[in-house]
């Protein structure tokens, strides 16, 4: 028996443009009918091609590296992206705890009681939390460490750094499409859900993400370029503490160290959609189906940011070398 429905999607439009959505409810159908958990890491990385995915991540991280404009370039469009992941969650929370009596825990008779909206949100909220302090300083203010290191590294003036500072339209658009798909909406069951989904899409990535940046500097160029930069750079202090530039990347996740926050905040808001499949009315399996919307949705933002980043410092590199060329 089929149990998702391809024609419940918004749409028929969206579901012919998004194969990749098919498919996976294709796979979550067979997941639900074996009797698997709703929700866990693994169910998201077999519904949509994430590994993938991270192979592409990492060829941009490696070619941005070659060039120390063009890995300057590469972080504050990446950075400035991930700014507004980190801004937003707090959104989604709020979005969540204000939905009263929308998630209900049926085990219990009394309307009052049996409220969960605001256990929803403390495990959305502690990503939140997390992003805006690391022991004094927020995420923001170590990434802001890390793009000041890259541009001395590239020896770049404060003229030409704000140069990079005027993003483009496409990032713009790109941003504000986060803001929209994270925020949720408050009393409306299926926009939260979806935008759970899409904070757990956010996080997942962000663990593959950091992970293989640090991968790619620290151990495939060992002590050559940027690491060898970064090794004679000393911390620097920051709210009250010191902190090594690359630290901002660490905290987030390692290439062979401990876990970093994003692992710990993908395990929440995997709880946290178990925790709806539990206090909805509906099925899990829709339950599901409006999670992986979500999830696709920033999988696409996020591959298109990076698609456009990694062709618009390509395009600058170039330039860069046929002006330099002129002048010899």
């Amino acid at each position: 028996m089929q149990i998702f429905q391809t024609e419940n999607t918004p749409s028929p439009i969206e579901t012919a443009k998004s194969a990749t959505l098919a498919q996976a409810i294709v796979k979550a159908n067979a997941a639900v009918q074996n009797g698997v958990k709703p929700f866990s890491g693994e169910f998201f990385r077999e519904c949509f091609a994430v590994a993938e995915a991270g192979d592409k991540i990492e060829q941009y991280f490696n070619r941005a590296i070659q060039n120390p404009t063009g890995l300057y370039m590469f972080f504050q469009r990446y950075t400035h992206f991930n700014a507004y992941t980190s801004a937003v969650i707090s959104r989604l929370a709020s979005s969540i705890a204000m939905s009263r009596y929308l998630f209900s825990d049926p085990t219990v008779e009394t309307i009052e009681e049996a409220d969960r909206g605001f256990n929803l949100a403390a495990k959305v909220m502690i990503a939140a939390s997390d992003e805006g302090t690391n022991d004094g300083a927020p995420h923001r203010t170590l990434a802001q460490l890390l793009l000041r290191t890259m541009g001395d590294y590239a020896e770049l003036s404060v003229a030409e750094r704000n140069q990079f500072a005027a993003v483009p339209a496409w990032l713009t658009d790109i941003c504000n499409g986060i803001m929209e798909g994270y925020s949720g909406v408050p009393g409306d069951a299926v926009s939260l859900i979806r935008s759970m989904g899409f904070h757990a899409a956010s996080e997942l990535f962000g663990d593959i993400e950091y992970e293989l940046v640090d991968k790619v500097v620290r151990y495939d160029n060992k002590d050559v370029g940027f690491d060898a930069f970064l090794r004679k750079t000393p911390a620097a202090e920051l709210c009250g503490h010191r902190y090594h530039p690359w630290g901002y990347v660490l905290v987030h996740a390692s290439h062979k160290g401990a876990a970093g926050v994003e692992a710990c905040h993908f395990e929440c808001v995997v709880d946290a959609l178990n925790m709806v499949a539990n206090y909805r009315p509906e099925s899990k399996e829709q339950i599901m189906q409006w999670a992986l919307e979500g999830f696709e949705q920033f999988m696409n933002l996020e591959q298109d940011m990076f698609a456009r980043v990694d062709a618009e410092t390509q395009a600058f590199v170039a330039a860069q070398a046929v002006k330099e060329l002129a002048l010899v």
